[in-house]
């Protein structure tokens, strides 16, 4: 099977918003950085098109090369078992507090870590933490069918960008 030469200035513009990520995550869930209160306007303009720019380059680089359950296998194995496996982190509180309950008072949290079940319900089926995961992978997923509907005969999403994370967007 030949390879297929990668891009360069797409892998560039992935590496940058894996950088942007990270740099965005400085900030606590309020959208303060607490490390770094001066970036507050610089994390907010970040937020503005980091996820954006996943999904973008997502759809430039979409194929659906060697049938439906090889894209499956393949998306599956490259989206949710990271997301499974990077999971853990977020479980490993509730999972701590159920072993030793007395480490409950040592988490300095808002967040009620008694009831495991709903944890595991908001982490694994909901999203928290890695929700771009899983909804990148519905996001391709849904390109596959749109492609197949329009006869795409490329194999390929032609720049097509499907964002059903738009709801996250807030401009202040």
């Amino acid at each position: 099977m030949e390879q297929k030469k990668r891009v360069e200035w797409i892998d560039v513009a992935k590496g940058l918003g894996i950088t942007l990520v990270s740099f965005g995550h400085l900030s606590n869930g309020d959208g303060q950085a607490v490390w770094l209160p001066a970036l507050d306007g610089l994390i907010t303009a970040i937020y503005l098109f980091h996820m954006s720019l996943f999904y973008f380059l997502g759809g430039l680089t979409f194929s659906r090369r060697g049938g439906f359950k090889a894209f499956l296998v393949r998306k599956a194995k490259t989206l949710l078992v990271p997301y499974c496996i990077f999971s853990l982190y977020f479980v490993a509180k509730p999972i701590a507090v159920i072993l030793l309950p007395a480490l409950s008072g040592a988490f300095r949290s808002s967040h009620d870590y008694s009831n495991v079940g709903t944890q595991l319900f908001d982490v694994f089926i909901m999203g928290n933490g890695l929700w771009f995961l899983m909804a990148f992978f519905v996001a391709e997923v849904i390109m596959y069918g749109v492609t197949t509907v329009l006869h795409d005969d490329s194999q390929r999403g032609g720049g097509i960008a499907i964002r059903p994370d738009c709801h996250r967007v807030v401009v202040s």
